[in-house]
């Protein structure tokens, strides 16, 4: 049994939203507020806590129409309408794919006589908990309002302004009533009526319309069916040295506030799975019988320490006839041991004479580390009935074990260097399944982990087909803005080999992609060395942004082109011409007007501007472009004519270079003309000082490009030029960055 999808629908940023969730492991990812902590809010909210859906987590837009239908319920003979109302606030869709041996499991959510195994789905539907008390309390509490305030006008002669009294709204009102009115409520719904639909090459979420008259099936329908447990993200993380309790029994973190000392988890594992008092074995009542000496021995000897002192409070007229005579004695738990600062230690001292430090002398990345990884340990042993836990070790046997775990993490990269997150991620899974029930494939218990995160490092630990990209919509007249969810399974079809490239360069490069505002892809490591110095130095708007740089070159960058329409961010391209000349069989050639040539780059081909001649390339526009749904803005820039003049050139002439690097030389001959450095920056600097003509300048530097290029070193000799401000970018690369910062910008606004 696993969990197929969960539909989120009215919750925060996420209006309609479906979350396909893997059958071991699922990534969330995407920019900053683009809906992800929303994701686990909501899958804690419906599945885990089943409580605290407040009128702050409706979808902003969505108060609009609940503001209609309560005025309507202000008019005379008004009714109450359920559907209209519970439409507006959150719910959620859980999709399960059950197989025929697990029948027995579900069988209070079987729809129908029908159905015999597969998909079943619920819905979790935050809704009245008595539709008249909401109606009634409103209308009652709306009219006194509005009854004394017109009073009050009276006496202001009827200047009031603003000024307004409880409830002001219908959400003012459910900001504080929404807890005592509403609850969740669960309700079948039919499987063969899925809430994807297809509309004009678009694909839509339009969720299934449950019956007023539908029964629900109360508020919790997977008690012992599906088992969660969460680990919070760590927003105020401190040491270990903090000494307020520990958490319960039954919570890994029960506040906000709390913190993860690995003493704390020790004694709630203790408690849980190696109680002596629990069901004692012979070896526990041994262990028993030693603390009872202990606490025995110890007390006679604080009777007889004490005694002296007691003795001269009897001097004093204590204890009197009536009064109880004072006693001392101890209380020892097993579980005293641990609780102090130093109840874990860590040995530092190698092969030499024990030196051991408390946990908080630890870093924090450490402690959060081993701190997460023993919350995994204790969820899998918990859900296993380990030890005394339950106080059977044949739970698995008697049924008690629910057949699914899933287990949500949010952020856990907080505190952790890169190759720790890497491990954490590589390692999860790992340790949530190494148990004997759950190390066969074809166990009947299940793991499902869903991890949010920001972190590149732990993206690129997830296999491609486990990533969830959230993507933020810009807002529209009916709707505030929102965020959709893309699977990337299956993302570049049937190309085996586009699904490989695609798959392996982001996971060894670039996984920063799925967290950035916006994207550029370069030709090659010059350009990577010199951008980021031209947006700082000319750019403050792109500085301010976030950035991925795809370092990926002509002929490869069109396999990127799904993903990149996916992501739905503004996305600059930076490709070459790359002309060649058709009628000599295809050789590379410096890029002339009317000379027939054509571009060899598949980017400029294919995807975009998708023109094959030079001269129609050099005529379309500085950046041409498409849109790609929602923020998404798609630009590609390449070299164009550039206007140099030398000694003996009697006026400007305009010629186009070949490379980012020539093009770099004209737009910058007297810093070129002062360099010294590799081979190549040599040789630029004495074509830029001997050149008498702008033609014969940009064919030497055609020719020294293709037989030794260097561009690299290049690159790094011009970052130690004295007045680095002074380099200023090739025009086409220039014209490229603005149209990227201004459409950035315009994102930013919507």
């Amino acid at each position: 049994m696993r969990i197929d999808s969960v539909e989120i629908y009215n919750f925060r940023k996420l209006h309609k939203a479906k979350l396909d969730l893997s059958g071991k492991q699922t990534l969330l990812v995407g920019a900053n507020n683009s809906g992800k902590t929303s994701a686990m809010v909501a899958l804690r909210c419906f599945l885990k806590d089943r409580a605290g859906i407040t009128a702050k987590d409706v979808t902003a837009s969505n108060w609009k129409r609940l503001e209609v239908i309560a005025k309507s319920w202000l008019e005379d003979g008004a009714e109450p309408q359920l559907l209209p109302l519970v439409a507006e606030l959150p719910y959620m869709d859980i999709w399960l794919n059950v197989s025929d041996n697990e029948l027995h499991h579900v069988a209070h959510l079987i729809p129908n006589l029908e159905w015999n195994s597969g998909i079943l789905g619920i819905r979790l539907r935050l809704e009245p908990k008595t539709i008249s008390d909401v109606f009634n309390e409103y209308r009652d509490v709306r009219q006194k309002a509005l009854d004394r305030l017109a009073e009050y006008a009276k006496t202001q002669a009827g200047k009031v302004g603003d000024f307004s009294l409880w409830p002001k709204s219908f959400q003012d009102f459910l900001d504080r009533r929404m807890s005592s009115l509403f609850t969740l409520n669960a309700y079948l719904l039919d499987p063969d009526k899925p809430a994807v639909v297809q509309a004009d090459d678009t694909t839509v979420l339009q969720p299934q319309v449950v019956s007023e008259t539908a029964q629900g099936i109360g508020a919790n329908p997977f008690a012992g069916l599906i088992l969660i447990r969460e680990i919070k993200a760590q927003r105020g993380f401190a040491d270990a040295s903090d000494t307020r309790p520990p958490n319960d029994d039954n919570t890994e973190e029960k506040s906000p506030t709390s913190k993860r000392k690995l003493s704390d988890q020790l004694q709630a594992y203790y408690r849980q799975h190696l109680d002596p008092d629990k069901d004692p074995t012979q070896e526990d009542v041994s262990a028993l019988g030693a603390f009872h000496t202990a606490q025995k021995t110890f007390n006679e000897r604080l009777q007889y320490g004490f005694s002296a002192a007691i003795g001269e409070l009897e001097t004093l007229g204590y204890p009197g006839i009536a009064n109880p005579k004072m006693s001392i004695s101890t209380l020892i738990k097993p579980t005293d041991g641990l609780n102090h600062p130093s109840a874990v230690q860590y040995d530092i001292s190698g092969d030499a004479t024990p030196l051991r430090l408390p946990e908080d002398y630890n870093g924090l990345g450490f402690q959060n580390l081993i701190s997460m990884v023993f919350l995994l340990m204790r969820f899998r042993d918990d859900w296993m009935l380990v030890g005394k836990h339950a106080g059977s070790d044949a739970g698995a046997e008697q049924g008690l074990i629910a057949p699914l775990q899933l287990v949500l993490i949010e952020e856990p990269e907080a505190h952790l260097h890169a190759q720790v997150q890497q491990v954490f991620m590589r390692r999860a899974m790992s340790v949530l399944r190494n148990h004997e029930l759950l190390k066969d494939d074809a166990s009947p218990f299940s793991t499902q982990l869903v991890v949010s995160t920001h972190s590149s490092h732990i993206a690129h630990e997830v296999e491609f087909a486990d990533l969830r990209y959230f993507k933020r919509k810009p807002a529209s007249p009916d709707c505030v803005a929102t965020s959709d969810v893309a699977n990337l399974s299956g993302l570049f079809g049937t190309d085996n080999e586009t699904t490989r490239f695609a798959t392996r360069y982001l996971r060894t490069t670039h996984c920063d992609l799925f967290f950035a505002d916006g994207a550029i892809m370069i030709e090659g490591a010059a350009e990577r060395i010199l951008l980021p110095h031209f947006i700082s130095n000319a750019h403050s708007g792109l500085a301010e942004r976030y950035i991925s740089l795809l370092e990926i070159g002509g002929s490869h960058a069109h396999r990127l082109k799904p993903l990149v329409e996916l992501l739905d961010i503004p996305t600059l391209i930076i490709s070459d011409l790359d002309a060649v000349d058709p009628s000599n069989n295809r050789q590379s050639v410096l890029p002339a007007y009317g000379a027939a040539y054509e571009t060899a780059n598949s980017v400029l081909k294919s995807w975009l501007p998708k023109l094959t001649l030079v001269d129609e390339l050099l005529a379309a526009d500085d950046v041409p472009e498409l849109a790609a749904g929602g923020f998404g803005r798609i630009g590609v820039v390449y070299q164009r004519d550039q206007v140099v003049q030398c000694e003996e050139d009697s006026e400007p002439v305009h010629l186009i270079p070949s490379t980012f690097e020539d093009a770099l030389v004209l737009a910058n001959l007297d810093i070129v003309r002062g360099m010294s450095g590799v081979t190549m920056s040599n040789a630029f600097a004495n074509i830029a000082k001997s050149s008498k003509t702008a033609e014969g300048m940009v064919s030497n530097l055609y020719q020294r490009l293709s037989h030794s290029p260097q561009k690299a070193a290049f690159a790094l000799d011009l970052l130690s030029i004295e007045k680095i401000e002074d380099l200023t970018a090739p025009p086409y690369i220039a014209k490229g960055l603005n149209w990227l910062e201004k459409h950035l910008t315009v994102g930013d606004a919507k």
